[in-house]
């Protein structure tokens, strides 16, 4: 072989090397701003998804206050109900006793005088 075509062959094989050193090279660029990119999105994805998870636990945390204070409420009005049947129970013993009363001051009476 002559030297002319071994430099040839030589040059051809560093040619090629760089070509493919280049190419691999713009490659991994590429692919590096790829993810770039796709991390941009995803962090701003995750950003919306925390602030939307915010929101709803803000909502959440007013809706437990809110059912607090009516169990507070209803505690209070079942309170209230059951002050109400104790006294509606006094009266009705009281107005039993009276009744039991009223009818045995009849019957003395009907005793006494039997044309009443």
């Amino acid at each position: 072989m002559s030297t002319a075509l071994i430099i040839i062959l030589i040059v051809a094989v560093i040619l090629v090397a760089a070509l493919l050193a280049v190419t691999a090279q713009r490659k991994r660029v590429r692919g590096q701003h790829q993810r770039r990119v796709e991390a941009r999105a995803r962090g701003a994805e995750a950003g919306r998804r925390e602030e939307r998870a915010d929101e709803l636990h803000g909502k959440a945390q007013e809706l437990t206050a809110e059912a607090e204070r009516r169990q507070e409420r209803a505690a209070e009005l079942q309170e209230e109900a059951r002050r109400f049947e104790t006294d509606a129970d006094r009266h009705t013993q009281a107005a039993e006793s009276e009744r039991a009363a009223a009818d045995e001051h009849a019957e003395r009476a009907r005793e006494i005088d039997p044309d009443r």
